[in-house]
Formats: C-alpha cells, structure tokens, sequence
C-alpha cells in the first residue's frame, strides 16, 4: 500500500510538470501493485463473539499505526520525487525539443477538450508541427552504371570475301573457342564446281579468242563488199534518174504526138475514100459504062471507106488509151523506179557507213567478253585460294565478328561451319582473338553523355563474380550517336587482379563516378520548394532559434542553390549552413 502511494504521487508530479507517458505509467503501476478483489475481500468464517471484539480492536490500532507511517513514507516519497522530476525536466527540456512542443501542444488542447465538452460540439484536433531537419555533411558519390562487354585489344577477322565465286560448301571447320597456331586450317570447302567452272571458261576464252581473229581476218573483204555494193547502188540510181529525164523530156510527147497522128491520118483517109466514092458515083451516073463495071468500082471504093472507118475508129481507141492508160502508167513505172533507184543508193550508202562501224563495234565487243573471261578466270583462281581459310595469327577462334563487344553470329555460324553446311559470302566467318589485354565496350544514353568524361574513374564487376571489382577509367566516349541513339564508351582496365577465367566477350558492370564529393551539405529533395512565379527559383523554409533558445513557431524562406542530386537527396552549394534546421512548407487548410 504504501508503494502504490508513494509511485502514485511520483507520476501525479511527473503529470503537472508535462512529463510525456505519465498517465499510462500510472495506469499501469496502479494495475501491477493492486490487490485483487478476491484478496481484499477473502471469505467470511464465522467466529465466536468474544474474538470477534478483540480482533476488531486489533485491527482498530494496527490501522491508526499504520495510517501514521503512511503519511511520514508519503512526505519523503514526495520531496524525492519532486526533487527528481525537476531534474527529468530539465535535461528533457535541453535535450529533446519535439517532446517539450508534444507537451505544450497537450496543455493547449486540454482547455479545447473542456470546452468542447461544455458545449457539446467536437472541436478539431491541433496538428502535429513537422521535425525540423538538421541539415549536415555528408559523402556524395553519384555513379551512372553502364552494362559492358570485356573486348580483346588485338583480335583478327577471319572473312570469305570472294571475288566471284559464290557456292562455298563446308567440309569441315575448327570449333567455337578452339586454340589454333598460325597457318593451321580453320574452314576447307569443296572446290569440284569451281573446277569445272574454271575448265568451262578456259575453253571459252579459246572459243572467243577464235571468234576474234576470224572477225579481224574477215573484215577488210566485208568492207569492201560494202563499198562495192554502195558503188553499184549509185550507178543505178544515176541510170534510172537519166532514164526518167529522157523519158519526161522525150518518150512521153513523142508517144502523145504518134498517138495522135495515127488518128488524125485515118480521119483524112476515110475523108479521102468518101470523097473518092462520092465522084466515082457522080462519074459513073453521066458515063455510059455498063452497070457491072460500075458496080464492081463502087463496091471496092465502099469497102474502102469501110476500111477507113474502122482504121479511125481504132486509131481512136489506139490514141485514147496511149493517152489514158499506156502514158499514166509509164510515168508511173519511171517514177517508181527512179524513187527505188534513190533508196537503193541511201540505204547502200547507209550499209559503207553503218555497217563498217557495226563490225568494229562487233569486234570490240569480242574483244571486252574476252577480257572479262581472262579477268574472271583470274578471279576464280583467286577464289580458288579461298577453299582453304587459314589462321591469320596464334590465338581462340571465335565466330562470327565483334560488333560492340558482342558476339551474335556464334549460333547461327554454328549451324553454317558444319559439314555439307553453306558459308555465306561477304561475310567474317571467324575471328581469330590474339590472348593479351582487354578492356571494356559500353553504351551510355543520352541523359548520361554530359557527366561521362574521359579519365572519369571506374568500378568493374565481372557477370561471373559479383565480389570482384576491378580498377579502370573512360578512356573514350563517342560524340554522335549510333544505335537506338546510344553514345559508344570505351574503358580501360586493369587486370592486375583478374582472373584467369576472364576472357573477351565476358559481360560486367561498370560503375563510373561522375561525382565525388565526401563533405557536400545534402537535405532531402522532398524540402526543396519551388517559386510560384519563377520555376527557376528554389528555396526551403528555415526554422531560426530565438535569443532565449525557443525556436520561432513560423520558419522563414531561405533561397538556395541546388547542385548534384541523388535518389532523394540533392547537394546544397548556397544558402544554407551546417546545422541550420529546416521544415516542409505547411499547406494551409481550405477552412482557414
């Protein structure tokens, strides 16, 4: 009893002095040191009378005594507590700032409590201040990591570059990863076409070379069977061009005038054989001849003028169809001929000109088909050369070819280097990496080029073993951009402490450091605020300590200046100093 009263009082001071926890201590402490309900009330036995009094003047004295050690325990339980308590409170009030606010926001709600409950409505509950943040020195190390590729510095390509030779098939090839000697057979193909072809185009070249001398032998003779040709073609022309002149000038109008005149003489015969009937008849009606000589003349001079009927009429048909038909077509016929003549002679003339330089254009063209056959036969025995690739230097085969540190022919050069497989050609079959150093072949993205510098230091961490970590640097970045807009980086390395297992086309991870800086002042990003007006503008709300050490209840604003930022923290380079406090910007409720 007299523990419970002495903690009693001990929590009761700590309550008025804003301890924190006091109320559920005394709850507790009153719980543990209680005693049960069962034990402060045992049962009842009944007793006899006469005891019963006397126990009950027992109990009377022992009580009153123990009332009076009771209240001596109790004064000196309190002024220790006391004493205490103001000691608790001080080194609390030096030492931990938030608890004293908690307080002091406990007392300031009590009274709202009170009210509240006074008038019957709930009032809201006060918030929380946020912990102010020290702001300290910290390291700051920003890496960017890069996937890279271990690359040989020496390594010779193995490639099928034909000239014309096309149909390489594999007979047997040296494996992926197999360690060859200088000269040692890598790849042999069957060569019985390229055999045959080469036969086939010798015998060509003889066929043409053949072709060519006859055509050379034969052409002075086709020349001048040209010119022979084109003489005649002439001559003829001129003949039937005089021919038609003498024709025009001559033959016609002496045929017209004949026409003519055969009829115009019968037209003065029949008038002659009429007139000559007509007199015989007047002379024979005065005379006195007998009628039989008479008739006898008359009828022969009848006859005449017959005869002389049908001579005009036929002279006239004769004239008509010299005129209409015979003429028409001879001057047909002579022009004709004489246009035939003409064509005759241009298309000869044509035949010298075109024909001399068609046969020299012949011939120069055998002349080049022979050339390409000689230049291709050379070829093929060049290509002849490359049934059998051999190893270029001393080193491990690897197929295909490096292409930014990778390696991605190997599978499908792997089905092609087998037996009776297709190689293609133009292509690097094999690449020949020469032991000796390496370094490393990486990408970097666009948002990284700026920070990524040659001589930046870096942290190399082989694929195979995540506990090694090699030394190296940048040696190189690329300044335009390839692939997928990537910026190639090259780095060294140093292999004093690599593995003998590290071999090129190995993958790691590069860790480049793009800044160190191992005293930078860094406060959460989350603190940063930005001006309304001016994005540019940053700035945190800075809680200042009064005179009396009481922080100020509103921080102020304190512009400042960002540098390097990292997940969730960001460098200050001004505006701020080491151990200056600062708060997020409270948001003001929609209420107020």
């Amino acid at each position: 009893m007299q523990r419970l009263v002495a903690i009693t009082m001990f929590f009761f001071v700590c309550l008025l002095l804003g301890l924190p926890g006091a109320q559920s201590a005394v709850r507790e402490a009153s719980v543990e040191d209680s005693p049960s309900a069962a034990e402060q009330s045992p049962e009842k036995k009944p007793e006899e009378p006469g005891k019963a009094s006397e126990e009950t003047k027992e109990d009377d004295s022992e009580a009153d005594s123990e009332k009076q050690e009771s209240e001596e325990s109790e004064s000196d339980e309190t002024k220790t507590t006391d004493k205490v308590a103001d000691d608790d409170a001080k080194s609390d009030k030096k030492d931990d700032k938030k608890e004293k606010a908690d307080n002091e926001t406990d007392k300031k709600e009590k009274p709202d409590t009170k009210s509240a409950a006074k008038s019957g409505k709930p009032k809201k509950k006060a918030k929380e201040k946020p912990k102010p943040y020290k702001v300290k020195r910290d390291e700051l190390k920003i890496e960017v990591d890069l996937d890279g590729t271990f690359v040989a510095d020496e390594m010779e390509e193995v490639a099928l570059r034909p000239e014309v030779w096309s149909k390489f098939t594999v007979l047997e090839a040296v494996e992926h990863g197999t360690e060859v000697k200088k000269g040692e057979v890598l790849v042999r193909f069957d060569d019985e076409k390229l055999k045959k072809d080469l036969a086939v185009e010798a015998l060509s070249q003889s066929i043409g070379q053949l072709s060519l001398l006859q055509d050379e032998e034969e052409f002075p003779r086709i020349k001048r069977l040209l010119e022979l040709s084109f003489e005649d073609a002439e001559r003829r022309h001129e003949q039937t061009k005089e021919d038609y002149e003498y024709y025009l000038a001559n033959d016609r109008p002496f045929t017209v005038k004949i026409a003519n005149f055969r009829f115009k003489s019968a037209e003065e015969q029949l008038a002659s054989a009429e007139e000559e009937l007509k007199q015989l008849q007047q002379m024979y009606e005065a005379d006195e001849l007998t009628e039989e000589t008479e008739e006898i003349v008359l009828r022969r001079q009848r006859f005449a003028v017959e005869t002389a009927k049908l001579i005009l009429e036929l002279n006239k048909e004769s004239r008509d169809y010299t005129l209409n038909v015979s003429l028409p077509r001879s001057d047909e016929y002579h022009k004709t001929s004489l246009e035939e003549s003409e064509l005759a002679y241009k298309q000869a003339k044509t035949a010298v000109e075109m024909g001399m330089t068609r046969k020299n254009y012949d011939m120069e063209k055998k002349r080049t088909a022979r050339a390409k056959s000689m230049e291709r036969h050379g070829k093929l025995l060049s290509d002849k050369g490359l049934m059998e690739l051999r190893a270029p230097c001393d080193g491990v085969v690897y197929y295909g070819k490096c292409t930014n540190g990778k390696w991605s022919q190997i599978a499908s050069l792997k089905a092609k280097l087998k037996p009776f497989g297709t190689a293609t050609p133009k292509s690097v079959l094999m690449t020949i990496v020469k032991p000796g150093t390496l370094h490393i072949e990486s990408s970097l993205s666009e948002k990284n080029l700026p920070d990524v510098t040659a001589g930046l230091k870096a942290t190399l961490i082989p694929a195979a073993d995540k506990e090694l970590e090699l030394e190296g640097k940048v040696a190189h970045v690329d300044t335009i951009p390839g692939a997928s807009n990537k910026f190639r980086v090259d780095l060294e390395v140093d292999l004093a402490k690599a593995p003998e297992w590290l071999v090129a086309g190995m993958t790691c991870d590069a860790k480049i450091v793009t800044y160190e800086n191992k005293e930078a002042l860094v406060i959460p990003l989350d603190l940063v605020q930005t001006d309304k007006e001016n994005e540019k503008i940053k700035y945190v709300m800075l809680v200042e300590a009064a005179e009396d050490g009481v922080e100020q209840e509103k921080p102020s604003r304190r512009n400042v200046k960002l540098g390097r930022k990292k997940g969730k923290i960001v460098e200050i380079l001004k505006g701020l100093e080491e151990g200056d406090e600062i708060v997020k910007e409270e948001k003001k409720d929609e209420e107020d």
